[in-house]
């Protein structure tokens, strides 16, 4: 099969994924990493995991993709997300920082109001403020993002919860 072949059988492993066929996203994504050690391939299967539930395989997809490419921020988000599920926020913030810093990041503002959310959790709202600011910064329509930042902003302002 040549180098094509692989890169369309994860293609079509992605299709499936983006309309919920885990089943068959995950076989095709298992098929492609039989023939090539890839990080992408790896975060998404790891991806896949995460839907089903599966965190510690996630987990274990995410660092494999880390390890192939140690500069690529998607499965580094992602695995600050799968921590905070676990509840071990603050190896959540190692992967989260780590990940706004990878040259290779799809959504860096993603990674940002990650760690946003982390900080509004923590009760460090400026912090968090700051977060939301870098995201929203890179991605200027990001309805979440707004919204958090109006969250905490009326939380910072009792006085204006009041009128």
């Amino acid at each position: 099969m040549s180098s094509n072949a692989f890169i369309s059988q994860l293609e079509l492993a992605k299709q499936f994924f983006r309309t919920g066929d885990l089943d068959r996203a995950e076989f095709h994504t298992r098929s492609f990493l039989e023939r090539d050690e890839h990080e992408e391939g790896y975060f998404y299967l790891g991806l896949i995991q995460n839907s089903q539930g599966k965190w510690d395989e996630a987990l274990s997809s995410y660092y494999k993709a880390v390890t192939l490419n140690h500069d690529y921020g998607n499965p580094c988000n992602e695995i600050g997300v799968v921590l905070l599920r676990m509840g071990k926020d603050k190896e959540a913030v190692y992967w989260l920082k780590k990940s706004v810093r990878c040259e290779q990041n799809d959504a860096p503002h993603i990674s940002y109001f990650n760690l946003a959310t982390l900080y509004k959790l923590w009760n460090r709202p400026e912090r968090s403020l700051q977060y939301l600011h870098k995201a929203m910064e890179l991605k200027r329509d990001f309805p979440e993002a707004w919204k958090m930042w109006e969250d905490i902003q009326a939380d910072s302002n009792p006085s204006a919860n009041s009128n």
